[in-house]
C-alpha cells in the first residue's frame, strides 16, 4: 500500500518545526536571564517581589494565587509561609505540583468589606 499524494512532510513542516525549536530555546534562555537577576537581589528584595507577585497574582479558577518556587531563589517555604500569613494569605500544601498556591485567609476578606 502506498500513501496518499501530499501526504508527504513538506518543507514548510519542517520550517514549523524549526520555529517551535527556536522559540523553546529563546524561552529557556529568557528563563534562565530571569533567574540570575534573582539570584543578585538580596533577601529582602525577594521578600517585596514575592509579596508584590503574591498580591496581583491571577487567580485560578478555584481561588488560588500560583507561584512558582524557584523564582524566589533565597525565600525558603517557611520564610514564604510566614511573609504570606502576616499578608493575609495561607498555603495550600497537598496537591501543589510543586508550585506554591496560596489562598486569602478568611480574616483579611471580613477586614476588607
Amino acid at each position: 500500500m502506498a500513501a496518499p499524494p501530499g501526504g508527504e512532510f513538506g518543507t514548510a513542516g519542517w520550517w514549523i518545526v524549526g520555529a517551535i525549536g527556536l522559540l523553546w530555546i529563546v524561552s529557556l534562555f529568557v528563563m534562565f536571564l530571569e533567574g540570575w537577576k534573582m539570584r543578585k537581589r538580596t533577601f529582602e528584595e525577594q521578600v517585596e517581589i514575592f509579596l508584590t507577585d503574591l498580591r496581583s497574582g491571577a487567580v485560578t479558577r478555584r481561588g488560588h494565587i500560583r507561584l512558582n518556587p524557584h523564582k524566589y531563589t533565597k525565600l525558603r517555604r517557611e520564610d514564604a509561609d510566614r511573609v504570606a500569613e502576616e499578608a493575609g494569605y495561607y498555603r495550600q500544601t497537598f496537591g501543589t505540583k510543586g508550585n506554591w498556591l496560596f489562598l486569602r485567609s478568611a480574616d483579611s476578606e471580613d477586614e476588607n468589606k
